[in-house]
């Protein structure tokens, strides 16, 4: 299959029905959804990006391939074997479940999202423990308009250094992944 031929995920897509919604509600499916946004893969090389079982893996896969989250995009035959190569559908998905659903939704697919991004940073504090990491957590009290300028200034900082999300990754495809996780909220008490 040639370059110009291969499936390429739309920069981004909404998610609103309940049940690709609850797809997220799995921290394995994040890991996976994070991987075939970047690159396609086989349920092997899946297994052992993530260090889990091909059984679970594939498990997992079927769920992702049965609610349009993921999509076959090639098959080889190799010494009499189909090796399957999937894809996500987008490099990052936007969440609008129905209103009756947020409760139900929100705590899951939250708690999934960080459990996810738990299981790689432990991963690769056991692969390098040397890698510096940047903790901070922090609470202020701050204006719609700075917020909106954090947004915006986080957002371009971002951009510069990911790049953008409707262009496919670029860099030295040697180099090391590095992953960045952030999140703000609006802090639900009075504190």
């Amino acid at each position: 299959m040639s370059d110009k031929d291969r499936f390429e995920p739309a920069p981004f897509q909404v998610v609103s029905d309940l049940r690709p919604l609850k797809a997220f509600t799995d921290p394995i499916r994040n890991r996976l959804l994070h991987i075939l946004a970047n690159q396609e893969a086989t349920n092997q090389q899946l297994a052992s990006l993530i260090d889990e079982p091909q059984a679970k893996v594939l498990h997992h896969v079927r769920f992702l391939l049965d609610v349009g989250l993921i999509k076959l995009v090639e098959q080889r035959v190799r010494g009499g074997n189909v090796e399957k190569f999937y894809r996500a559908t987008a490099r990052t998905y936007g969440f609008r479940p129905d209103p009756a659903d947020i409760e139900t939704l929100s705590g899951p697919v939250s708690g999934a999202i960080f459990e996810s991004v738990t299981q790689e940073l432990v991963a690769s504090l056991r692969l390098w423990p040397d890698q510096p990491l940047y903790w901070e957590t922090r609470r202020g009290r701050l204006t719609p308009e700075l917020v909106e300028e954090f947004d915006k200034r986080l957002l371009a900082l971002i951009a510069e250094f990911w790049g953008d999300l409707a262009e496919p990754a670029s860099g030295d495809a040697d180099a090391d992944l590095i992953a960045l996780a952030s999140t703000m909220y609006r802090f639900p008490g009075k504190g």
